[in-house]
């Protein structure tokens, strides 16, 4: 088997920590690079040969796109499969073969694989005679705030426990939402083999409290003591206070705000200067933005990005890939604007983006973002599009992303809409919007029918 797209392993690995962890040290790593020394690159023979060989392959698939990234992919799995064929027992090449489905949407194939595997190796990572040697590692590096999650990867005592730690990080990235009851399951998991690590604590903390469950903030609390200067894990604990409408908010503001005066110029401290009874607070996004959003832990999204640093949805990708400098872009049910903006970042100076939100809260955020950030082409257009103009009610609820647009005196699900559960909100079509802000052209949503023809009853369903 060779790689011909590989120039040189070593320098591919290397550089690939060194964006993913760009505080490691590689000196310390000796077991790693007599690992990258000995590899049979051209020629793999042994199940590790074939495992390092598909790390590499995996790194070079995240750099590429298209047919190149497709054709690492093929290498990966090939290596992979021809690992598991010849040592069925090697849990490395296992786990990297689950974390392989999890890159290509099969989520399903990659928790029944990890679970599975797992749960075979708890006894041989604690008493297996001899164990296996040490592997290369991949982690995607879709998730950047992963980092001590690969620092323990790194540093495990053998490939048994490398696989272990690999295998219970792929079961909890396998669910789509970290704070979903499998997410839930599979952090605690994650977090009991990996105690060390803080980002793991700040996701099972913030999953616990979105899920109504106040002891989250044991998580919290011991994220903070494994990283006291982290502004995220110091955010998340004000804004649980901050919930409770407990005097420890104070406590956790000033304590992030002490920190913050060495480090002002870093977007992740901003949310340092909004007062206490600001309505919103600040989250950077891997689109290099600052986005207001709700102060809330309950709100999805506010704990998402606090978390994750991006919208879970795999559409997210499709979007950042279909937006193209100079569009006319149209967000409908825009939210808090994690589609918005990333459109705005996008279109640059020579494009447009309206943003189409009902909810007052929401449009509020958005103008807050707009005001911080030079995104001189967004446009926000409070209301809903609708195929006929008027007034509807949108009933509330305590995370805005669930908020609906309601005709009736009720939801569809029957709850009564009563003073305070609902906003009376404008309705326009796309057309009367179209005339008013002049739009020539719509690059998105792509369209095959004339703009006049396309207005449509849309409901706000999504970021």
């Amino acid at each position: 088997m060779t790689n011909s797209l590989i120039a040189s392993p070593a320098d591919s690995y290397r550089q690939y920590l060194q964006r993913f962890c760009p505080t490691l040290d590689l000196a310390s790593l000796s077991d790693l690079c007599r690992d990258i020394e000995t590899t049979q690159w051209d020629e793999p023979e042994s199940a590790l040969d074939l495992n390092n060989f598909a790390v590499i392959a995996l790194i070079e698939a995240e750099q590429s796109s298209g047919i190149l990234r497709s054709m690492n992919l093929e290498l990966a799995l090939e290596a992979l499969q021809q690992g598991v064929a010849l040592q069925p027992s090697h849990p490395l090449c296992v786990a990297h073969l689950a974390i392989l489905h999890h890159l290509i949407g099969e989520n399903t194939a990659a928790a029944q694989t990890s679970f599975s595997t797992l749960l075979e190796l708890f006894q041989l990572a604690f008493h297996a005679v001899p164990s296996i040697p040490l592997g290369l590692i991949y982690l995607p590096s879709d998730r950047p705030r992963a980092t001590s999650q690969l620092h323990a990867l790194l540093q495990a005592p053998n490939g048994h426990t490398q696989a272990l730690l690999l295998l219970s990080e792929t079961l909890w990235r396998s669910q789509q939402v970290f704070y979903s009851v499998g997410g839930l399951r599979f952090l605690q998991l994650a977090v009991q083999l990996m105690p060390q690590s803080a980002e793991l604590h700040l996701k099972l903390g913030l999953a616990k409290l979105l899920n109504h469950q106040w002891e989250g903030l044991l998580d919290l609390q011991q994220a903070h003591q494994i990283a006291p200067q982290n502004a995220l894990v110091l955010q998340a604990l004000y804004l649980a206070y901050r919930e409770r409408q407990s005097q420890d908010a104070v406590f956790w503001l000033h304590s992030a705000q002490r920190l913050a005066q060495q480090n002002l110029q870093m977007p992740e401290w901003r949310w340092t200067t909004l007062p206490i009874e600001s309505l919103f607070t600040y989250v950077q996004t891997v689109d290099d933005v600052l986005l207001a959003v709700d102060p809330s832990l309950y709100s999805i999204v506010t704990s998402v990005l606090i978390a994750e640093g991006d919208w879970f949805e795999s559409e997210m990708a499709f979007w950042r890939s279909q937006i193209q400098p100079g569009m006319t872009v149209i967000d409908v049910g825009a939210n808090v604007g994690v589609y918005t903006v990333s459109a705005a970042q996008k279109v640059g100076k020579t494009g447009r983006v309206l943003a189409v939100e009902p909810f007052s809260k929401c449009v509020r955020c958005l103008e807050e973002t707009r005001r911080i950030n030079p995104l001189n082409g967004l446009t926000i257009c409070a209301g809903a599009a609708s195929d006929v103009p008027g007034t509807a009610r949108l009933a509330l609820h305590s995370s805005s992303e669930l908020n609906e647009v309601v005709r009736d005196q009720a939801t569809p699900d029957g709850i009564k809409l009563n003073p305070g559960n609902f906003e009376e909100i404008t309705c326009f079509t796309l057309d009367k919007l179209a005339e008013q802000e002049n739009l020539q052209r719509l690059d998105w949503p792509r369209r095959k029918r004339p703009l006049r023809a396309q207005a449509a009853d849309r409901v706000p369903a999504r970021l």
